[in-house]
């Protein structure tokens, strides 16, 4: 555990707040578990369906490909970047295929500029973790 703490402040202050926005994902799951169900786009889906549908299943395998990544990167694996931007990717197609299961769409049916979107975020991601000398050095010590 202090070996985790000792990582987590020898990081790049960026890295330490994509670190903890992928460790913080864990706490979406359990607010889909909460009395109440989970609203896709405007349409509010009870727990029990979310589950049953396949809905569920699909964000928690996202969640947890993208809270593996935070664990990674606070034990300074290498793979640890490339689960990042895989679990990132992930959310994006998991709220696609959670549209498609529950028959709901939050924009328009060209998907283009949701797809510019991500692949810009993911490209910016991407830049940082293999491009800068600080996440190299760090994950290197």
């Amino acid at each position: 555990m202090n070996d985790l703490i000792v990582n987590f402040r020898r990081m790049p202050w960026p890295l330490r707040v994509l670190t903890l926005l992928s460790l913080m994902s864990v706490l979406l799951v359990a607010a889909t578990v909460v009395p109440g169900g989970v609203v896709v786009s405007q349409k509010k889906i009870g727990v029990v369906d979310w589950w049953i549908n396949g809905s569920g299943p699909v964000f928690a395998v996202a969640v947890s490909l993208f809270f593996s990544a935070g664990i990674l990167l606070l034990k300074a694996r290498r793979l640890g970047r490339l689960a990042y931007i895989s679990g990132f990717a992930g959310f994006y197609v998991a709220s696609y295929l959670i549209e498609r299961i529950n028959g709901v769409s939050y924009s328009r049916d060209d998907h283009f500029y949701d797809l510019l979107f991500a692949g810009l975020q993911i490209a910016a991601l991407g830049a940082y973790f293999f491009l800068s000398q600080r996440v190299k050095n760090f994950l290197d010590a």
